[in-house]
């Protein structure tokens, strides 16, 4: 009997910790369906990018990120993001990065890593704003305040949210697989 109670108290205990993880509501205030807020930053050439400039035949992905300088999680998912950057186009879809990077670090990380793709700065954190994506472990002053919860947006080219990807762990991001697989089911 004691065994069985200990079976099931580690069930309820995964069971919970799955429900709690797929109740993670990246964006709360812009769910899919609905159309983005604001689009338009420089990118690491300096040149201004809008939705209409970003934008492929059907959309963009758009990941938010925290930074290209200095945080692992994110240059690892750029790497990741680089090796399957062309699949996109195929699918009718651009893809794009924004972080609270100045241009000249963008610049550098696009050197450093061949990326072909344009990365965005978002200056005075206006997008992680509007998106309402702050992380707020930093308080102002702090070198990460600005950094957002990072995600992924697909978005149509009129600005509408087909789907949003995000862990509740920055230290965890979206499969790239599974972000494919949902643009191919579009």
């Amino acid at each position: 009997m004691r065994f069985s109670r200990t079976i099931v108290t580690a069930l309820l205990l995964v069971f919970s910790t799955v429900v709690t993880a797929q109740q993670f509501d990246w964006a709360p205030d812009f769910p899919e369906g609905s159309k983005i807020p604001v689009l338009e930053a420089p990118d690491q050439n300096g040149q201004i990018m809008t939705l209409d400039t970003l934008s492929g035949e059907k959309g963009l992905v758009l990941l938010f990120n925290r930074s290209f300088d200095w945080c692992p999680w994110c240059k690892a998912q750029l790497v990741d993001l680089a090796a399957v950057a062309d699949t996109f186009p195929e699918l009718g879809f651009n893809v794009a990065t924004i972080t609270y990077d100045p241009v000249e670090t963008l610049k550098e990380v696009e050197l450093d890593q061949g990326v072909g793709f344009p990365m965005l700065h978002d200056e005075d954190i206006k997008h992680v704003n509007a998106f309402g994506i702050l992380n707020t472990d930093y308080e102002p002053g702090h070198f990460a305040y600005g950094v957002p919860q990072p995600g992924i947006m697909i978005i149509s080219p009129d600005g509408t949210i087909l789907r949003k990807f995000a862990e509740e762990n920055y230290r965890e991001r979206p499969d790239f697989d599974v972000v494919v697989d949902a643009i191919r089911a579009l």
